[in-house]
Order: C-alpha cells, then structure tokens, then sequence
C-alpha cells in the first residue's frame, strides 16, 4: 500500500514538471523599445542644458546614434551624478551617459562599453595664481572637484591637499576657486576648456595651471551598462565600433569642439 503511494505521488509531481512552462529567461534592456539614459546635464560639452532647456551635447548626440542603429528610441533622465550608479544597478535606468570613466571601483558594480573618448584632466587655478603647475604643488592646498568622479577618487587618493571641497556641479566647484575659498579645482580637461572658452564668469579670472593624465591605461570615457546583460553591451559595442568606423564620432568631436 505505502509503495503504491509512493508511485502515485512520484507520478503527481513528475507530471507537474512536465506540464509547467519552464521559467522565461531575464529580459534585458534590447527587449524594450525605449532606453532609459541617465545624465547629469551640467557637464559641457558632453551633456548641458541649452537655451531652450533641453539636453544636448557629445554624450547626448552618441546615445542617440547608438539608439538609431540600434533601432531604439532614446529617453534622457537628468539626475545627480552620484545617482546615477545606483539608478543602473536597481534597473531605474539602462544606461549611462554622463562623461564616466570606467574606473575598476565602477566595473565592479557595472559593465561599460568600449571606451569611445580619451581623456585628459585639468587643474584649474585663478589667473593670477603661478604656485600650482605639478602634481607636488597641491600639497597642503584646498582642492575642489565634483563629488563621485574619476577626479574625486584621484585626489583623495594623493592625499596631497589639506582639504578638499566636493560639490555636485564642476560649476560650484570652479566657482568655490574663483571666489578664494579653493585653491583648485580638478575635471576633465575637455569640460575644463569648454568652461573657460564659454563662460565668461569662469573664463576671465581662472586658467589652466597643468594637465594631467591621472587614470590607468585602458580608463576613458564610456557608457554604463548593466551588470550581466551580455546582449545589450555587445549591441552597443557593435554600434559604437560602427561610429568609429564610418566617422560619426569625428564629426560629433567637431561639432563639439572636443579638444
């Protein structure tokens, strides 16, 4: 009797799992027809807000090429750049476009592209100042930089200033040493001189005292993905290899005085 039981019950449960659908695969970003980009829209010329208020800029004009070949449409979410990591790790955004390097602390919580823009970093004083013009002459200052970026991790990592100012906008942080509260301010060199060239508030009284190149070979600019979604990273990187390939990224480079 407790044999027979046994049998029915085994043959109860072996139907089940033949009738059952096996459980569907975890979607990823190319299942939807929009992609979520996050960015932090004041960083020129990589993403800013025009006269118009809209979002524009190198990063913005990639991202929608890459949604084009890709044939996707595009939604830009501008929030906090310290925000936006997370925002990608908890599915609130696909992707990000925001100038980020692809730092190791980074890829360890996200997957990047290719990189599609080297880069270089400033360390802007004021225009009178001739006291900074290496790495050493930092020691014992106050430095400023935007919080959460490649440039704030390099210069905490020195531990050459005697302070140092983090603020959400680059904006905030030049003005910090334009006013005499810092002594300088660190970004990417591109964003740096797209400052000074255009913004006559930081232009007439800041200058460049020295560039550097702070990151490990192979870091520049990418854009975030998210972990594990192996189909949505090669597309991109397909797209991406693309644009190099038949010139599209000359031609934003150009229109965006990319220097």
């Amino acid at each position: 009797m407790k044999k027979n039981l046994l049998s029915a019950l085994a043959a109860v449960v072996l139907g089940a799992l033949v009738l059952s659908p096996a459980p569907a695969a975890a979607a990823g970003v190319l299942d939807r027809d929009v992609i979520r980009v996050g960015t932090e829209a004041t960083y020129p010329p990589f993403e800013y807000r025009n006269d118009k208020n809209e979002i524009v800029g190198y990063d913005i004009e990639v991202v929608q090429a890459i949604g084009k070949h890709l044939g996707k449409k595009v939604d830009i979410v501008d929030m906090a750049f310290d925000g936006l990591i997370p925002a990608l790790m908890t599915a609130k955004i696909d992707l990000v476009a925001a100038g980020m390097t692809n730092t190791e602390e980074r890829r360890k919580k996200v997957d990047f592209s290719d990189v599609y823009y080297d880069i270089e970093n400033a360390f802007v004083v004021r225009g009178n100042d001739g006291s900074i013009a290496t790495l050493d002459d930092l020691r014992g200052k106050i430095a400023t930089v935007q919080i959460g970026t490649a440039q704030d991790t390099f210069i905490t990592g020195t531990g050459l200033p005697a302070e140092i100012k983090r603020f959400q906008k680059n904006d905030d942080a030049l003005m910090e040493v334009k006013v005499g509260r810092g002594d300088f301010s660190v970004l990417n060199l591109t964003v740096a001189n797209a400052f000074l060239r255009n913004n006559k508030t930081f232009g007439e009284d800041l200058k460049i005292g020295f560039r550097n190149k702070i990151h490990r070979e192979g870091e520049g600019i990418a854009l975030g993905i998210p972990k594990g979604d192996e189909a949505f990273l090669k597309a991109v990187n397909d797209a991406i290899a693309l644009m190099k390939k038949n010139g599209e990224f000359d031609e934003l480079k150009k229109k965006y005085q990319m220097d």
